[in-house]
């Protein structure tokens, strides 16, 4: 059964949109034989919540949620994931060194219900790197943030009935971006579609793309409460760059 890990990355990913302070950084190591994603999302209380992504070529891996806390350069997160089909809990002890992401590795012990508790995590020895994966986040006022805007703006005006207004965070890796935030009409006044009305009530979430031009369109986008439209930009665009979909198992 999924129902457990997938509420709890439902319920994660509301806390982290919540937060719109929120920094977030992405870190891989990737090689013929398997890659490993990690992303993480650090408050300005020092709380983190991210995903991790181990996968093997052609075998099973191992996906999951984590949460906890920044000390320093240290992060103490316990992460929750599947693996062959099974529930399991880990503790885990991260370090960040520039551009490095640090994996803790020490002895594990059983700690009942499917959880592994570190024996001796202040002893973890850091050997296993993960590299800095590099994205941006362009800014108000930007150029290239007001196309990116515009790129949405005409389809979801025309969806709408009227002129809408953004609010939210873009993130930008080559040639592919996500915005994630809300949409309003830009006259403050409610639309008369309820449906859509109601659409408008939820967070809005968009995959850019720029075309052989160079210029910014909007070829998926929708309104959502879940990573639905997300899954659904993952499935139709397997090329685009995993830090857009790093809620996305």
């Amino acid at each position: 059964m999924k129902t457990q890990p997938i509420l709890i990355l439902c319920l994660t990913l509301a806390a982290l949109f919540a937060k719109a302070e929120s920094r977030a950084l992405f870190f891989a190591k990737e090689t013929d034989k398997e890659y490993t994603r990690i992303a993480l999302s650090i408050d300005d209380d020092q709380k983190v919540y991210g995903t991790k992504v181990w996968q093997p070529k052609g075998e099973h891996g191992a996906s999951g949620t984590l949460e906890g806390i920044v000390n320093g350069d240290v992060i103490q997160v316990v992460y929750d994931y599947m693996i062959e089909g099974s529930e399991q809990s880990e503790e885990m002890v991260l370090k960040l060194d520039g551009d490095t992401l640090l994996i803790g590795e020490g002895e594990l012990e059983d700690a009942g219900k499917g959880r592994l508790n570190l024996k001796e995590p202040n002893k973890v020895s850091f050997t296993n790197a993960l590299k800095k994966v590099p994205v941006s986040e362009p800014k108000p006022g930007t150029p290239e943030r007001k196309e990116m805007m515009d790129a949405m703006r005409g389809p979801v005006s025309e969806y709408a009935g009227k002129p809408v207004t953004f609010t939210g965070k873009i993130r930008a890796m080559g040639s592919w971006a996500r915005f994630f935030g809300s949409v309003a009409p830009a006259d403050g006044k409610k639309v008369d579609v309820e449906g859509i009305a109601a659409d408008m009530e939820l967070d809005f979430v968009a995959i850019l793309k720029k075309n052989a031009d160079g210029n910014w369109t909007a070829p998926h986008w929708g309104f959502a409460g879940d990573t639905g439209v997300l899954e659904e930009a993952k499935e139709k665009y397997p090329k685009a760059p995993w830090p857009l979909f790093e809620w996305v198992q």
